[in-house]
């Protein structure tokens, strides 16, 4: 079934594909019929068009509405969303409420400058919660090293 379906879609992807290619088959298999019928220059033999002018018409109408099916193509974005749930068993950590504010002014391109940590406003925090805070993580550092 697969094989029918994909040879299916193979030759109707060819057929659009060369297109321009069959007009100019037929042109060619029927190039008497073609000059007798539709030839514009048949009154003037000395420019031995042989119905060359119809074969041009008939590839201009192809590209023409080959260009056309190329413009009404719509675009889409493709989004991926996975739902998922983390579980965090067995994590004990002394909880400290500080409130740390972090305010960034012109802000560029993050990849093209050295990383700093972000500034502290001590305006919102008073000097026993900041040396608190220095000595939490002044003791953490000990503890870890």
């Amino acid at each position: 079934m697969y094989k029918v379906f994909s040879l299916i879609l193979t030759s109707i992807f060819l057929f659009v594909v060369s297109q321009q290619a069959i007009v100019i088959m037929n042109f060619k298999l029927n190039q008497k019929a073609i000059t007798e019928q539709f030839c514009i220059n048949k009154a003037k033999p000395e420019l031995q068009c042989n119905g060359k002018c119809h074969l041009t018409k008939e590839l201009q109408e192809t590209e023409h509405t080959d260009s056309e099916k190329i413009m009404n193509t719509k675009n889409f974005d493709l989004v991926y969303y996975q739902d998922s749930e983390f579980k965090i068993s067995n994590f004990n950590i002394t909880q400290i409420k500080v409130k740390l504010i972090y305010i960034e002014f012109q802000h560029s391109e993050p990849y093209l400058e050295v990383l700093k940590p972000p500034p502290l406003l001590n305006e919102t925090l008073t000097s026993v919660e900041y040396k608190t805070i220095q000595l939490l993580i002044n003791n953490y550092k000990n503890e870890t090293s």
